[in-house]
C-alpha cells in the first residue's frame, strides 16, 4: 500500500483532525447565527428608537408650522423617504405611531403585507408614520422603512457569505491537515505492520518535525530498535543456552550411564551418582539465575529502596571476600574515595559486587591483584588480569554469552547479566574499562555508576 496516496473518504471520516474541523465549523456557524440575531435585534431596536425620535421631532416642527401659517401642500412635497399629509376635520386614523418596527425576520416580505387594519392608513404598509391632531384637522408624518430593510438584507447576505466562506475554508483546512496527518499515521501503521510480519528493519523514519506525531515516530523507532535488539538477543540466547547446556547435560548422561553400569556389575555407583547430582545442580543453578534475572526485571524490588552507603558496602564485601580471594591464590584490596549515600537495595548491590568478585577469581590467573573500589557514586571491582577486549564490552552482559577462552572454565555466563539487571533496576550504568589502578592500559575495571543522590 502506498503511504503517500490521498486517503479515501472512509479514512477521512475517521480522522480526528477532520472531525475537529467539522466540530469547530459547526460551532463557528452557530456562534455566527446567534451573534447575527443579536446584532440585527439590537440594530432594529436602536433604529426604531431613532426613527420614532426623528418622527416626533419632525411632527412637532410641522404642527408648529401649520398652526402658525396654515397647511400649504407646496411646502411639503412628497420626498423619496418622507411623506407629510394633512386631513382637515376629524380624521379616522388612530393617534400614535403606526407600523412600528418588529423583530420579524421576514422583513423582505414587508412590501407584500396584507391590507391595512382598521385605524391604519392605506398605502403606508412599508412606512412608519405618526398620526396626531393639529389645528383644524389631523397630521400624518411618515418615513420609509425600506431603507432599513435594504440594510438588513445586506447584513444578512454579508454574514451568510462570511459564514459559508469561513465554513468552507475550515473544512478545506481540516481536509488538508487531516490528509497530512493521515499520511504520517499510515507511515506509523505501515512500520508496525511490517515489523509485526517479520521485517525487523522496518522503521517509521526520522522525522524533523517537533510535534506530537514527530515525537511519537521517534519514540516508536526507538522502541522498535529495542525490540529488534531483544529479538536478536533472544535468538542468540537460544543458541548460547543450547551450547552451554549441551556439555553439562552430556556429562549428566555419562555419569548416570556409569552409575547404571556399575550397578549392573555389582560395583560401587556412589561416585558416579554424586557426580551426576553435581551436574544436575549446575543445570538447576542456570535456571535459578534466569529466574532471579526475570524477577529483578519486573522492577518490584524498587519498593524496598532505602539509603545505602557505598563505602560501607565496599567495606563489608572486602571483609567477606578477603580470605576467599587469598585462599584462591590472589590478593584483595580496598580503595575508597569520598563514597556517597545513594538510594537502592543494599542486598542486591552486595550481590552485584559478589558476582564481579567471583568473575575476577574465576577468570584471572593466580597471583592476580583484585580491588574493590568505591569512588563517589561509583562502586565496582578491578583486577590486573588479562582483561576483556574492548570490542567485547557490549556483549559480555548478554545472558549466556561467554568469551571463547572462558568456555573451558566454570560458570554459565549469567553473572554479568545479573549485575547488568541490578544496575538497570537502580537506574545506574554498568561500565567497562581498563584498570585505573595500573600505570598502563591493562586489566579490567567493571563499575556501577549510580544516579546522583537526591538531597
Amino acid at each position: 500500500m502506498s503511504l503517500n496516496r490521498f486517503p479515501d473518504l472512509a479514512a477521512i471520516s475517521r480522522m480526528s483532525a477532520m472531525r475537529q474541523a467539522i466540530t469547530i465549523t459547526i460551532t463557528f456557524l452557530l456562534i455566527l447565527v446567534v451573534a447575527g440575531a443579536i446584532a440585527i435585534s439590537a440594530f432594529e431596536r436602536e433604529t426604531q428608537r431613532r426613527i420614532e425620535d426623528e418622527l416626533q421631532i419632525r411632527f412637532a416642527e410641522v404642527r408648529t408650522d401649520i398652526e402658525r401659517l396654515g397647511f400649504d401642500p407646496a411646502r411639503y412635497p412628497d420626498a423619496k423617504n418622507e411623506r407629510i399629509e394633512y386631513f382637515p376635520g376629524r380624521g379616522d386614523i388612530a393617534e400614535g405611531i403606526h407600523n412600528s418596527l418588529e423583530l420579524d425576520w421576514r422583513f423582505w416580505q414587508r412590501g407584500q403585507s396584507a391590507s391595512p387594519q382598521v385605524g391604519e392608513l392605506d398605502g403606508y404598509e412599508d412606512w412608519i408614520y405618526l398620526a396626531g391632531p393639529v389645528r383644524g384637522g389631523q397630521l400624518i408624518v411618515a418615513t420609509d422603512l425600506r431603507r432599513q430593510d435594504d440594510f438588513l438584507q445586506i447584513m444578512l447576505e454579508t454574514m451568510g457569505l462570511v459564514g459559508l466562506g469561513a465554513a468552507f475554508s475550515a473544512l478545506c483546512l481540516g481536509l488538508y491537515l487531516g490528509a497530512r496527518t493521515q499520511r504520517r499515521i499510515n507511515a506509523i501503521s505501515g512500520a508496525l505492520g511490517s515489523f509485526g510480519t517479520g521485517d525487523l528493519s522496518a522503521r517509521v523514519g526520522g522525522s524533523t518535525r517537533h510535534d506530537d506525531l514527530g515525537d511519537l515516530s521517534r519514540q516508536l523507532d526507538a522502541t522498535l530498535d529495542q525490540l529488534d535488539a531483544l529479538i536478536r538477543q533472544s535468538r542468540d540466547f537460544a543458541s548460547n543456552i543450547a551450547h552451554d547446556l549441551k556439555t553439562p547435560l552430556a556429562r549428566l548422561r555419562i555419569r548416570l550411564d556409569q552409575a547404571l553400569m556399575a550397578s549392573e556389575d555389582g560395583g560401587n555407583s556412589t561416585t558416579s551418582i554424586e557426580a551426576a547430582v553435581a551436574q544436575a545442580e549446575q543445570i538447576t543453578a542456570i535456571f535459578d539465575a534466569f529466574l532471579r534475572i526475570a524477577k529483578l526485571e519486573t522492577g518490584t524490588a524498587r519498593a524496598s529502596f532505602a539509603p545505602v552507603d557505598l563505602g560501607q558496602v565496599a567495606e563489608d564485601m572486602f571483609e567477606t571476600y578477603r580470605y576467599v580471594v587469598e585462599d584462591s591464590g590472589r590478593s584483595l584490596m580496598l580503595d575508597k574515595t569520598d563514597p556517597v549515600v545513594v538510594s537502592g537495595d543494599r542486598v542486591l548491590l552486595m550481590q552485584a559486587i559478589a558476582n564481579l568478585l567471583e568473575n575476577a577469581i574465576r577468570h584471572t590467573p593466580k597471583g592476580t591483584r583484585i580491588w574493590i573500589l568505591a569512588h563517589g557514586r561509583q562502586i565496582g571491582v578491578a583486577d590486573d588480569g588479562p582483561g576483556i577486549p574492548p570490542e567485547e564490552f557490549g556483549h559480555v552482559t548478554q545472558p549466556l554469552y561467554r568469551l571463547e577462552r572462558s568456555r573451558t572454565t566454570e560458570g554459565v555466563g549469567l553473572g554479568l547479566s545479573l549485575v547488568k539487571t541490578i544496575a538497570n533496576l537502580h537506574g545506574a550504568e554498568l561500565l567497562f574499562s581498563e584498570n585505573p589502578q595500573l600505570p598502563l592500559k591493562a586489566g579490567l575495571y567493571v563499575q556501577i555508576e549510580m544516579p546522583w543522590p537526591v538531597e
